[in-house]
């Protein structure tokens, strides 16, 4: 199969090719044509593809290597250990074969899993039939140890890996909140009963992922070394990376910066705090690299972006629908933010300005609907770091915050976009109170 491959053609068996009969491949076909599968690009081809090979008895190709040039268009020479899409895209096909055999394929006989720590699928039977077939041997099967999510934020990633562990203390916790419920006072009843709050429950869902993307800070070095903006494109193909060119750098310092990924503490913190979230769903929940974004990703997902412009390119998709956009030239400090439509008392412009007593800079907050209008996009964007933390530790604030989100919400509780123009300064070496000093309520 051809990068380009769709699944319809993956569908169409040649005659010599005996799967078309093969109940557990017409099974393969009903998972990728659910609302589960349908919505995306990529999720049915790697699931056709793998269960092709497989039911072919062609398991000893079924590699991560050969998945990434196959199914993501990868070169030939692309290294699994710099590029972890497969094994990112993996974590998300177990979660949609779950989501399918609970809700539209629960009557089927037998279930497709995909065991951790490789890609065969295996079919199982999902209770007493005969129709469900026993599935082909594997044999010399050579499986590679696979994070679920990106090595990008080791303390983060750590709240996913003990995930089964807290359900367990989660479950008991809950046992034991049944029991004293009726003991408690009314006030605390009260206090239980307001702690959801609205950005973070549509945000956090049980039907859909939550990407949340620390930005890539080497990417910020490698244009300010070169003097040469990346576009979305580009960036997205890896042909930015690839040719970029910067003068008077060390080769192997430069293929660090092209091949590593670095994103700021700043973004870790920040992700960190996300995940701990009340309104959190483990189960849905996926640290993504910007580098390792797809464009899937923004169609059927809810997804939070951090960082800014030049260290997160795929802000740049979504700009066209904002009133406060970012732009930057060739240097990384050199970015401002365009106030597209003014009103009264606002600037066209506004700049960071960290000469004086008094230093300042902006930072935006912006709810969008997802690529698919089926869910959410939250952006989370500084002109440098010092902005990305102050919008982070406003959005954060739930005191300061909630009522702002109330604000924009209809009439009926339904959320609406919204876009908040931050201003942060210090005095000295103290931080002042971030202002949000523009907002704008999308209809």
């Amino acid at each position: 199969m051809t990068a380009g491959t769709t699944p319809a053609q993956l569908r169409t068996v040649s005659d010599n090719v005996p799967l078309a009969d093969d109940p557990r491949w017409q099974l393969a076909q009903r998972i990728t044509a659910s609302d589960a599968f349908s919505r995306s690009e990529f999720l049915p081809r790697f699931l056709l593809h793998i269960c092709k090979l497989y039911l072919l008895g062609q398991t000893e190709e079924i590699r991560e290597q050969n998945i990434g040039v196959r199914v993501f268009g990868r070169t030939p020479t692309y290294n699994p250990s710099d590029d972890n899409v497969v094994r990112n895209y993996a974590v998300q096909l177990r979660k949609r074969l779950n989501l399918y055999f609970e809700q539209e394929g629960k009557h089927e006989p037998f279930r497709i899993e995909i065991p951790r720590g490789g890609y065969v699928p295996v079919f199982v039977s999902s209770g007493p039939s005969e129709d469900a077939p026993s599935p082909i041997p594997v044999q010399n099967e050579t499986r590679r140890p696979e994070p679920s999510i990106d090595s990008v934020a080791p303390a983060v990633l750590r709240h996913t890996t003990w995930r089964m562990f807290f359900v367990g203390m989660g479950l008991g916790a809950l046992l034991l909140g049944c029991i004293l419920y009726r003991w408690l006072p009314h006030g605390a009843k009260s206090a239980q009963q307001v702690i959801t709050h609205p950005l973070w429950s549509a945000l956090f869902s049980k039907d859909r992922d939550t990407f949340i993307v620390p930005a890539d800070a080497g990417l910020g070095i490698l244009q300010n070394l070169a003097k040469e903006p990346a576009n979305l494109s580009d960036y997205a193909n890896g042909r930015y990376l690839t040719d970029v060119k910067a003068q008077g750098v060390d080769q192997g310092n430069l293929e660090d910066l092209r091949t590593q990924r670095y994103t700021s503490m700043v973004d870790l913190n920040i992700a960190s705090s996300l995940t701990r979230l009340p309104e959190v769903v483990p189960n849905h929940l996926i640290i993504r690299f910007a580098r390792d974004l797809r464009m899937d990703d923004l169609k059927d997902s809810n997804v939070i972006l951090l960082g800014a412009i030049h260290t997160d390119p795929w802000v740049g998709l979504l700009q066209g629908g904002l009133n406060f956009q970012f732009v930057c030239g060739k240097q990384v400090d050199n970015c401002y933010i365009v106030n597209s439509h003014p009103r009264a008392a606002e600037s066209p412009v506004y700049r960071s300005n960290l000469d004086g007593a008094s230093p300042e800079t902006y930072a935006i907050l912006a709810l969008l609907p997802n690529l698919d209008h089926n869910g959410w996009i939250l952006l989370i964007e500084g002109l440098n770091m010092a902005g990305t933390e102050a919008a982070a530790n406003l959005l954060l604030d739930d005191a300061t915050m909630r009522p702002l989100i109330e604000q924009t919400m209809s009439p009926d509780g339904i959320l609406k976009p919204f876009e908040l123009l931050i201003r942060t300064r210090s005095l000295g070496a103290q931080a002042l109170p971030s202002q949000v000093v523009a907002r704008r309520l999308n209809e």
